[in-house]
């Protein structure tokens, strides 16, 4: 008799995750939004550059709440650091 697993509805594969649940996990956490200090770190570059890079246009910045926050979303930040990488 195979297990289920109540949460997800999917079935019991002891540690492994299935492969639906990781594709759902991962694209998640690549649309998480992240602050500017998040991403000037991930870039590995201070919140000055990343803000002149915004408003070049050189990456993709949302602004949020009533002060205009700025907002990097972290598929936008990885494809800017691979496009842009020296290696």
């Amino acid at each position: 008799m195979e297990k289920k697993r109540q949460y997800f509805n999917e079935p019991y594969l002891g540690n492994e995750l299935t492969e639906d649940l990781k594709n759902s996990l991962l694209d998640k956490e690549l649309n998480r939004m992240l602050t500017i200090t998040e991403a000037a770190e991930l870039l590995g570059v201070s919140c000055s550059s990343l803000r002149r890079y915004a408003n070049e246009g050189k990456i993709k910045v949302y602004r949020v709440g009533s002060g205009k926050h700025r907002r990097f979303r972290k598929r936008d930040v990885l494809i800017y650091l691979e496009q842009n990488s020296e290696f």
